[in-house]
């Protein structure tokens, strides 16, 4: 058309990019700022809707060109914004353009939704499932991804945490299903050790609870990211999804289990509503302890190991408001104490349908740990057997494949042996099997459920997830009634008990000397002064309350506590110790 190629600025940066905004456009962005400093003499498009849809963004670029005399054309014709009939047909165009894109997303939008409301919209399906020839979701017909599957389900109804059943797979040296994504491999099934992740994906994914759901994510668009101009997404809570159409297909789990999971791993994440997963520590009303007075959820106050301090239970949430003190503290073992006689009195008339549930759920686990292992050797064994079929197929003189087949088997072959030595060692420690004399000894412990409870064996976790079986809450309040403390626990099935017990005093649980070692400071004191006294005492083998070797002040500090006369080494003669203040 006459120009030079130096004149001529080609602007395509906002490929890919919806017109709808100009927010995110740096192409027309710096378009306009061109034609506002004057250095544009004619804007060439294809058609108005390449410049912009959004009609605020489409008149201020034909104001600035009327303004600066710059030249709008396309490929029907050269446009003037200076000449009414030209600025009439231009405003025409971006109106038409405007009104095209509304159509075509109010078209798209409503055909994806109505597809959606049928369960046919397509959606990538997860691990575990396939679409067969008619379109329909079905389970993978692999029956040993069906029951890796249902055994990470029945291992969080178990432990009732994601960490600990990752634990659990990696221990067991489980691996689990995943299909790749992306690359020459895609779709393709693979097994790998078990992560948080993959665990995470099955537990929140509804579709394993025969579900079609569309519309768990809500989009907002007066917000939306920085960068890419995209609205942002908001999680929906499962009654607020749109589409949710149960029975669409076969499912892992029930409809009301999964919601329980989505339950529990909500209330794992340590937050000011939530419990929190229980973990190790003696705090054994962890997460379930709420203020009687203010009503917020009571923390844990812990102290250092040298300290050899209880842990407390304290409300600090006036504190971080601003208030000059903490609502309220008080220590933790005689609470726990009062929850846990409450909890063994109203276990002990389901002690006798707990031991025979104790047995038959053992049983089970042990039985549905050992087929996973099995079905782990068979797939082993199968993925050797087609290894060396495929190496046996070769042609032996065709070196170049044949060496990378017989590579590829020998891996299966080791692969193979390796599972099997790691089988024969799950069998000698899980014992697959439960001898009669286990089965007495689980019989008796779950009649005796206290033994099992102050067994050195179980951790102060377990004890935790024994108590949240059937307390929902426990409600303090140690400061309406001087000296004393109000517990209200709440119970899972809605039943509340009260109880009120005395405060501690302070250094009611201090270390403490023993009494032998009183006694015989009394025997000593007459005819020894206190530096052979503390040697007589060092030489029995007695120490002071906090295990140490006797000394000086030690010995003078007893005899001022309990008013016994000792003799000084400095002087001969008697006097008895007392206290200074």
């Amino acid at each position: 058309m006459g120009w030079s190629p130096e004149a001529i600025d080609i602007i395509d940066e906002d490929q890919g990019q919806s017109a709808l905004s100009a927010v995110h456009r740096h192409g027309f962005q710096h378009l306009a700022a061109e034609v506002a400093a004057r250095e544009v003499g004619i804007v060439l498009m294809l058609e108005a809707s390449r410049l912009a849809r959004c009609g605020s963004d489409w008149h201020r670029l034909i104001e600035i060109c009327s303004i600066t005399r710059t030249l709008i054309a396309d490929e029907l014709a050269v446009y003037d914004p200076r000449e009414p009939n030209d600025r009439l047909l231009l405003g025409v165009k971006g109106t038409l353009s405007e009104a095209e894109l509304m159509t075509l997303r109010t078209r798209l939008y409503e055909g994806r939704w109505n597809k959606a409301r049928k369960g046919q919209l397509a959606r990538s399906v997860p691990i575990g499932y396939v679409v067969d020839e008619q379109g329909q979701w079905a389970k993978d017909p692999d029956r040993q991804v069906q029951a890796r599957i249902e055994y990470v389900f029945a291992l969080f109804r178990r432990l009732g945490v994601a960490r600990q059943v990752v634990r659990v797979l990696r221990d067991e040296q489980l691996t689990l299903p995943v299909r790749l994504w992306g690359g020459p491999g895609h779709g393709q099934l693979v097994w790998k050790e078990a992560s948080a992740g993959i665990v995470m994906r099955l537990l929140r994914n509804p579709t394993y609870a025969g579900v079609y759901v569309y519309g768990e994510w809500a989009y907002d668009g007066l917000d939306r990211h920085p960068n890419t101009g995209k609205a942002r997404p908001h999680v929906r809570a499962p009654e607020h999804w749109p589409v949710c159409l149960q029975a669409h297909h076969a499912g892992y789990l029930t409809w009301e289990a999964y919601l329980a999971n989505r339950q529990r791993l909500r209330q794992n994440g340590f937050g000011m509503m939530t419990r929190g997963a229980p973990r190790d520590g003696a705090a054994l009303l962890q997460g379930l302890v709420w203020c009687g007075r203010c009503g917020a959820r009571m923390g844990v106050n812990t102290y250092s190991a040298r300290e050899r301090r209880k842990p407390s239970y304290i409300c600090n949430r006036q504190y971080h408001e601003g208030a000059a003190h903490t609502c309220q503290s008080m220590s933790a073992q005689p609470i726990d104490e009062v929850a846990v006689a409450l909890f063994l009195e109203a276990m002990a008339p389901a002690q006798i349908a707990l031991s025979l549930q104790v047995v038959d759920d053992l049983r089970a686990e042990k039985h549905a740990l050992q087929q996973q292992w099995e079905q782990q050797l068979q797939q082993a064994r199968y993925a050797a057997q087609l290894a060396q079929r495929q190496y046996d197929a070769v042609d032996p003189d065709n070196r170049l494949v044949a060496a990378t087949l017989e590579r590829r088997w020998n891996e299966q072959l080791q692969a193979l042996q390796d599972l099997e030595q790691a089988y024969q060692k799950a069998q000698a420690e899980a014992h697959f099997t439960l001898t009669e004399a286990e089965q007495c000894d689980i019989q008796r412990l779950a009649h005796d459920l206290p033994t099992v409870w102050q067994a050195p064996g179980t951790t102060d976790r377990e004890r935790k997830q024994l108590l949240r079986f059937l307390i929902a809450e426990v409600q303090l309040d140690g400061v309406a009634t001087a000296g004393m403390i109000d517990i209200r626990v709440t119970w899972c099935s809605g039943a509340v008990t009260t109880r009120r017990i005395a405060r501690l005093k302070v250094g009611a649980g201090a270390p403490r000397t023993d009494a032998h070692v009183i006694a015989r400071l009394r025997d000593l004191a007459p005819t020894h002064p206190v530096a052979q006294i503390v040697e007589i005492l060092n030489a029995e083998g007695l120490r002071s309350a906090h295990g140490r070797v006797l000394r000086e002040h030690h010995v003078l500090y007893l005899a001022r506590r309990h008013h016994i006369e000792v003799t000084t080494s400095a002087r001969l003669r008697p006097k008895t110790v007392k206290d200074s203040h």
